[in-house]
């Protein structure tokens, strides 16, 4: 089953920046986006599941993690024609991934004209043997030339923000994917979130004051990014400003 929750903009604090619209879809994102309008985003920013188990020795571990990127190159080639053609052409794709998950996303999009590897420290050792780890990959592509907004001098390939999971296990800053939306995305511009979990893009593209359009397939996490989103839209029209987290 789908269900589709559009909220409505309420009208921003005086001074503040124009409303934005939000569509939230619950259901398989494979299907959902087949429904978007060709050429209709801006950006597309997500963070799908992918498995990072220890190798800590041969054997089981190792097989499954082939398995698993077997499994997510099959899955995002299908998925990859529907992003290009709901995607403007000189929209950025940014998904976030490990190391070795980037090398099979660089080998699916290696006929884009810009590809990039961005890296988010967490400010946090995680768990890990025998390197611990405090970083994720974060996977740009684009292929055109993407409209520098000029609310930032630049964007860093090192990205420092501390981690944060308050809403979900895989849960990013709100901070980082707003500094992402508002660097690479037009004022009133479109973000899609095809993995949307809890909702942090589209609070960031609230905050930024972009339209959002996400899709997720748990019906908890789903209700998560509505109070969320729904949150920040409150807060947004009351002149409290996005608050990062």
């Amino acid at each position: 089953m789908t269900d589709l929750f559009t909220l409505q903009p309420r009208q921003h604090a005086e001074g503040g920046l124009p409303a934005a619209s939000c569509s939230l879809i619950l259901g398989d994102c494979m299907e959902s986006v087949k429904k978007l309008p060709s050429a209709s985003v801006d950006m597309v920013l997500m963070d799908p599941p992918y498995s990072t188990p220890t190798v800590a020795s041969f054997g089981r571990q190792v097989c499954k993690r082939l398995s698993d990127l077997a499994i997510q190159e099959h899955y995002f080639g299908a998925l990859k024609p529907e992003i290009e053609r709901v995607l403007k052409p000189d929209g950025p794709l940014m998904i976030f991934c490990d190391d070795i998950y980037y090398a099979v996303l660089v080998g699916l999009f290696y006929d884009w004209k810009q590809i990039n590897l961005l890296v988010w420290d967490k400010r946090k050792i995680g768990m890990g043997k025998p390197f611990r780890r405090r970083h994720e990959c974060l996977f740009y592509a684009n292929r055109g030339t993407p409209p520098i907004s000029g609310e930032m001098s630049h964007i860093p390939t090192i990205l420092e923000h501390s981690l944060t999971k308050e809403h979900h296990g895989a849960e990013k800053p709100v901070a980082l994917c707003e500094q992402m939306i508002r660097e690479l995305t037009p004022q009133g511009g479109t973000v899609l979130d095809l993995f949307m979990g809890s909702g942090t893009t589209g609070v960031a593209a609230k905050n930024a004051g972009r339209h959002f359009v996400g899709c997720e397939l748990d019906p908890g996490y789903y209700a998560t990014a509505k109070a969320r989103i729904d949150s920040a839209n409150a807060s947004l029209s009351h002149g409290e400003g996005g608050k990062k987290s």
